[in-house]
Order: C-alpha cells, then structure tokens, then sequence
C-alpha cells in the first residue's frame, strides 16, 4: 500500500512540473512565433530551418504537457497488483496532442496581425513534434516509476 502511494506523489510532482513548465513554454514559443521575421532569421542553428525549429519546440512542449496530463488516467495497478502502463498512454497523449495543435494553430492565425503568414506545414510540423514527445515522455515516465518500484522493494 505505501508503494502505491509513493507512486501518486511522484505521479503528483512529475505533472506539477510538466504544469509550470508547459506554461512557461507556451510563453516562449508565442513570443517566438510573434516577433518579426528579421529578428527571427538570426536564429539559424536549426536544421531544417524553420520547420525544424517547430517541432524541437513543440516536442519539448510535447514532453511537459504528456507529464502534465499523465496524472489524469493513470492507473497504478490491476486486481493482481501489477503495475499496467497502456492505461496512461492513450489519453495522455491525445490530450497533449490536442492542446499542443490548438495551441500551434492560435499562433498561426494570430501571425497574421504581425506581418508574419499562415502555414500549414508549420501546424504539421508541430503535429510532429508534438507526437515526438510524447513518445519520448511516455519512456521517461515509464522509466522513472520502474526505478522508483525498484527502490520500494
């Protein structure tokens, strides 16, 4: 019973984490997807260029906003007292994919209002990234609950 416990703590901190930085994330990505395109061009580092950029970002994005959501459905264990992970991967994830595109297509229409333009492939690309991280969330959390299992026993 303490396992289980001590499990939902971490589960607890580990989206509180994913929270505040989602938010803060979403702060700079809308900065980012606000400022001009001179100031922005300086910034060339990605591969890809700017497509590029869209799903480094919305995959780190990705990643907190999977560690905020995966509290929601999250199931421990079943009758046997095994711990069950597809139960956390589903909702999760389409929760995260869902935020993060509604969150990438408001700064795409909002571009408009500051001589940037609309693009699809920038909302695709988010798309991307977005399923990027949360596969790589979904093996961080699924890591970091085996190790704590393993420390309980």
């Amino acid at each position: 019973m303490e396992n289980k416990n001590s499990l939902n703590i971490i589960l607890f901190r580990i989206s509180i984490v994913g929270l505040v930085a989602s938010i803060l994330l979403v702060g700079i990505i809308s900065y980012a997807s606000l400022i001009s395109s001179e100031k922005l061009s300086s910034i060339g580092f990605f591969p890809f260029g700017d497509k590029g950029a869209h799903i480094v970002a919305y995959a780190v994005l990705g990643i907190f906003l999977y560690f905020s959501f995966s509290r929601i459905s999250f199931k421990l264990y079943d009758e046997n007292n095994d711990l069950i992970a597809s139960n956390w991967i589903i909702l999760p994830s389409f929760l995260t994919i869902i935020t993060g595109l509604l969150v990438g297509t408001i700064l795409e229409v909002i571009q408009k209002s500051v001589s940037r333009s609309f693009e699809v492939l920038d909302i695709v690309a988010d798309g991307l990234g977005l399923l990027v991280g949360c596969t790589i969330a979904y093996y961080i959390l699924k890591g970091i609950l085996k190790i704590a299992i393993i420390k309980e026993l």
